[in-house]
C-alpha cells in the first residue's frame, strides 16, 4: 500500500526536475542554444521587395543610350547597268496624200486550194470603188532531167582502120557523164477561176441588166448567166486561160448584191476585199 502511495508522488517530482532542466537549458540542449522564445535571440527576417523605392530611383544612374553606325544607301544597292541598244535603222515612209480614200478591209484569207477547191462569199456593196484583190502562190513538183556530169568523164578506146599502114589503130576519146538530175517546177494541175455574179432580187432590174448586156442568148453563149437572177460581171484567174500572173485585182464600180464565186486546185490564194 505504501509504495503505491509513494510512487506518484515521485513520478511527479521527476516530471518536475525535467520541466525545470528544459527550461534552464541544462537537459536536451547545450549553453550556446538561444531558447525559442527569447527575445534576443530570435533573428528578424530582412524584407525583400521588386519594386524600387521613390530614393532609389532617382538616384540610379540611367542606361546609356546605343550609337548606330550609319551607312551610306548607296553602298546597299546594286548598281543597274542599261545595255545601249544599237540604232534601230528607220524606213522612210512615203507621205499619204489626206484626199486619197481610205479603204476598209472587209475580208483578209488565205487558204489552200486542192482538189477543186470550191468558195462562195457574198458582199452586199454600199461604197465603190469595191476591191477584190488576190495574189496566187502555186504548188510546185519535182522534175527530172538528163544533164552532163561535171565531176567525172568516160575514156572511149576504139579501133579505127588505117588504109596507108593496112592495120587498125587504138584511138581513145573522152565522153562526159550524163545523170538524172531534178528541180521544182510550178504544178501544171495548179490553177484558180473567180466569177464575180451582180445578184438582182427586183425581176424587172434583172431584165433591164440582161437587155443592156445583150439579150439572154448572148449571155448564154458567154456562160455569164448565173441561175435566175444572176449575171457574171468579171471573171479572172490563174493558168487555164488566164494569165500566170500572180497578183491580181478586180474592181466592181456599181452598188448592189454579189457573189464572189473562186474555184482552184493545187494552189494558195490570199484574198483581200476593200471598200472606202
Amino acid at each position: 500500500m505504501l509504495t503505491t502511495r509513494i510512487l506518484p508522488v515521485l513520478l511527479a517530482v521527476v516530471l518536475v526536475v525535467v520541466v525545470i532542466g528544459y527550461m534552464t537549458g541544462t537537459i536536451g540542449m547545450g549553453s550556446n542554444v538561444n531558447l525559442p522564445f527569447d527575445p534576443s535571440s530570435t533573428p528578424v527576417p530582412t524584407a525583400t521587395s521588386d519594386i524600387a523605392s521613390p530614393d532609389a530611383t532617382e538616384s540610379s544612374t540611367p542606361a546609356a543610350t546605343p550609337t548606330w553606325e550609319t551607312v551610306p544607301i548607296s553602298s546597299q544597292i546594286n548598281e543597274v547597268v542599261t545595255p545601249t541598244s544599237a540604232a534601230t535603222p528607220v524606213t522612210a515612209v512615203p507621205t499619204v496624200s489626206s484626199t486619197a480614200a481610205a479603204y476598209f478591209v472587209h475580208m483578209d484569207d488565205t487558204m489552200m486550194y486542192n482538189t477543186a477547191t470550191s468558195r462562195m462569199f457574198e458582199v452586199n456593196i454600199d461604197h465603190v470603188p469595191f476591191i477584190v484583190y488576190f495574189s496566187f502562190n502555186p504548188g510546185t513538183v519535182k522534175k527530172s532531167y538528163v544533164a552532163k556530169d561535171s565531176t567525172s568523164s568516160n575514156t572511149v578506146r576504139y579501133e579505127v582502120w588505117n588504109p596507108s599502114t593496112g592495120k587498125y589503130e587504138t584511138r581513145s576519146q573522152v565522153e562526159s557523164r550524163y545523170v538524172v538530175k531534178s528541180t521544182d517546177v510550178i504544178d501544171p494541175n495548179a490553177w484558180f477561176k473567180v466569177d464575180i455574179i451582180r445578184i438582182y432580187d427586183d425581176a424587172d432590174a434583172y431584165d433591164t441588166a440582161v437587155s443592156a448586156a445583150g439579150g439572154k442568148e448572148k449571155l448564154a453563149e458567154k456562160k455569164l448567166l448565173y441561175e435566175d437572177n444572176g449575171i457574171i460581171v468579171k471573171q479572172d484567174g490563174y493558168a487555164r486561160g488566164y494569165s500566170s500572173e500572180v497578183e491580181k485585182e478586180l474592181k466592181l464600180l456599181s452598188p448592189g448584191k454579189y457573189l464572189v464565186k473562186v474555184t482552184g486546185n493545187q494552189i494558195v490564194v490570199n484574198i483581200q476585199m476593200l471598200s472606202p
